[in-house]
């Protein structure tokens, strides 16, 4: 089993849900968070030149943090469908990070490993 972070834009939250609904991974946990890149900011254009700038009083942007587990058989599917619902070729697509999990338990029932994540 694989846990997955995902850091994205937060008006692609509901193409994100839907891309991984359609692969049936509706179990995750989203997270409003404020965060920024290495590129410190937004990216704008003042009189045609590029500018990267924190705006004034805003130290963070908004952005949404998904929390997920799934079985390596979905695993690679999964990290594809992310990419195509957030890609924009913008600074601020987001990031993914990937561990491995040992193990998952279903409180209630005591099941174990990827029976426990549906």
């Amino acid at each position: 089993m694989k846990e997955i972070y995902v850091i994205i834009r937060p008006t692609k939250d509901r193409q994100t849900k839907e891309a991984l609904a359609k692969l049936g991974l509706s179990a995750y946990t989203p997270f409003r968070v404020l965060g920024r890149g290495g590129q410190g900011g937004l990216r704008y254009e003042t009189n045609g030149v590029p500018q990267t700038k924190t705006p004034p009083g805003m130290k963070f942007l908004p952005k949404r943090l998904l929390y997920l587990v799934v079985d390596e058989g979905l695993f690679d599917v999964a990290i594809e469908a992310i990419i195509r619902a957030n890609q924009t070729g913008s600074y601020g697509d987001g990031k993914i990070f990937v561990c491995e999990v040992e193990n998952a338990v279903r409180i209630r029932t005591a099941e174990e490993s990827v029976t426990a994540l549906w």
